[in-house]
């Protein structure tokens, strides 16, 4: 079970490494490293995306082409995912 934490932990700290590229502006292709970031980032985001796009409902709220609204709709489900693996655990 903490190894299912530790692996959403690392994807959660992944999206944000390509939130942060994508704000300061670095181009995915600068490097191998960028491109892996911004090709997983992007890999790793596809289930919110198909989320937000699959509910009308939330289309009202939340904007289904911005990046950013994408990516942290991205990070808060994966945090539930990870804050919910760690309920029930004992100490």
């Amino acid at each position: 079970m903490s190894l299912i934490r530790t692996i959403l932990g690392f994807v959660i700290l992944l999206i944000l490494v390509h939130v942060a590229l994508v704000y300061v502006g670095i181009n995915s292709g600068a490097n191998t490293v960028t491109r892996a970031i911004y090709s997983l980032g992007t890999l790793l985001e596809s289930p919110a995306a198909l989320l937000i796009n699959a509910v009308p409902a939330i289309q009202q709220y939340l904007d289904p082409t911005s990046f950013f609204t994408v990516a942290f709709t991205a990070i808060g489900l994966y945090l539930i995912l990870y804050l919910l693996l760690g309920v029930g655990k004992k100490g």
